[in-house]
């Protein structure tokens, strides 16, 4: 992560932590989270075999403590960025947590007017809960995930 963010994006506030969760990591950076995951889709199409180490990478653009509560406030205060006419889905992802993901999509799901599409949505919210923390971010999956194995499947 220190040579993905901070030597090669050239990040020299990036902090990397450790979580519950074996092979995890988070890292709080100074540059937009939607814009590291971008700028990395390049290098790893240049040269996939440096991110051996590191398959994923996923921007989170609210962190916060993991009740359904707190998911559904930083939910509500991001919601605007699925536009009136778009579709949306909840997808939650979970680790070392009780919190149950069915509840944790209904409750979210009913802050959202607009049509949800299970299938192809144009934004997904995107909940990734690991033991205390929660991640919350709205995003177009197959354009802000970076996901070296789905990359190089596509390649093949």
């Amino acid at each position: 992560m220190q040579y993905f963010v901070g030597d090669l994006l050239d990040d020299q506030g990036l902090v990397i932590t450790g979580t519950p969760a074996s092979g995890l990591l988070t890292c709080f950076t100074t540059i937009d989270p939607f814009l590291v995951v971008h700028r990395l889709f390049s290098f790893a199409l240049e040269s996939p075999y440096q991110f051996r180490f590191s398959t994923r990478f996923t921007p989170v653009e609210c962190c916060v403590p993991s009740t359904i509560d707190d998911i559904m406030a930083a939910t509500e205060r991001m919601k605007n960025k699925i536009g009136e006419s778009e579709s949306f889905r909840v997808t939650v992802r979970h680790r070392r947590t009780a919190l149950d993901s069915m509840s944790v999509v209904r409750s979210v799901a009913g802050l959202i007017s607009q049509r949800v599409d299970l299938k192809k949505p144009d934004k997904t919210v995107w909940i990734e809960i690991v033991g205390d923390l929660t991640g919350v971010s709205i995003l177009v999956p197959e354009k802000d995930i970076l996901s070296i194995v789905a990359l190089q499947g596509c390649k093949q």
